[in-house]
């Protein structure tokens, strides 16, 4: 197996119970934050038949959830009339150039401020997902993970969260303030992680979405595509094609 799918295995026990569905079907599971889609998916290991997407869309209503979420390491072959999606898992070669990465000595990085925190991923996700959710899954996210910050004039105006296991440290969930975007937030706020991570002799590694630019940046600075996972999603039922 792909060392990092173990890794992100381990990050996603911390949150979900994992336990067999059906022929291919592996049911990830979150009852404390129910409505997150990525903690309550069905993990695919082949192709599923219609019954089993019955079955799982069946076991999704009876919880009470309004989606059906997918995931494999392979595209599907029939969809269902779901939507398809996908992440991209980058790893840092040891190899990797670092010293080179461009940042802001301006940037002061330390663990964020809680509440600007919260203000900060509000800005971002609270229109897309809503304030109730937003707020509770970044303090659900805070209970296991270690969360990094990057302020400029006492301002926080950057934030990622990392996780550490098996060798490796995977950093996700990095944002930075539009009003700050293009002097180098970011970069510096890898550049300390990745640095922290080699001096602790394990290998960085981050998710992106392969039809954002992020992974561009990440390319540039070395990062290299190693695995793909794949994701379907349904939030209307009645989308699904099943006959």
């Amino acid at each position: 197996m792909n060392p990092t799918r173990e890794i992100d295995e381990q990050f996603s026990a911390l949150f979900s119970v994992f336990h067999p569905f059906s022929q291919h079907l592996t049911k990830r599971e979150d009852n404390q934050l129910r409505d997150k889609y990525d903690h309550n998916a069905f993990m695919y290991t082949g192709q599923p038949s219609a019954q089993e997407i019955r079955q799982a869309l069946a076991y999704q209503q009876a919880r009470g959830d309004n989606f059906l979420k997918l995931e494999g390491y392979g595209p599907l072959a029939n969809a269902f009339g779901m939507e398809p999606d996908a992440t991209l898992t980058m790893v840092l070669p040891k190899t990797a150039e670092i010293a080179g990465w461009k940042i802001n000595p301006a940037v002061t990085l330390g663990a964020p401020d809680f509440d600007q925190l919260e203000r900060h991923e509000l800005k971002y996700y609270g229109p897309l997902y809503g304030e109730d959710f937003t707020i509770r899954n970044n303090r659900r996210l805070r209970e296991k993970l270690t969360y990094r910050g990057a302020y400029l004039e006492g301002k926080l105006v950057g934030s990622c969260y990392v996780y550490s296991a098996g060798g490796y440290t995977c950093m996700d969930s990095l944002v930075v303030d539009e009003d700050y975007r293009h002097r180098y937030v970011a970069t510096t706020l890898l550049r300390q992680i990745a640095e922290e991570a080699r001096a602790e002799g394990k290998v960085l590694y981050l998710h992106a979405d392969p039809d954002d630019t992020p992974k561009d940046m990440y390319a540039r600075m070395g990062f290299e595509v190693v695995d793909k996972v794949y994701e379907y999603l349904c939030t209307d039922f009645k989308e699904l094609k099943l006959d």
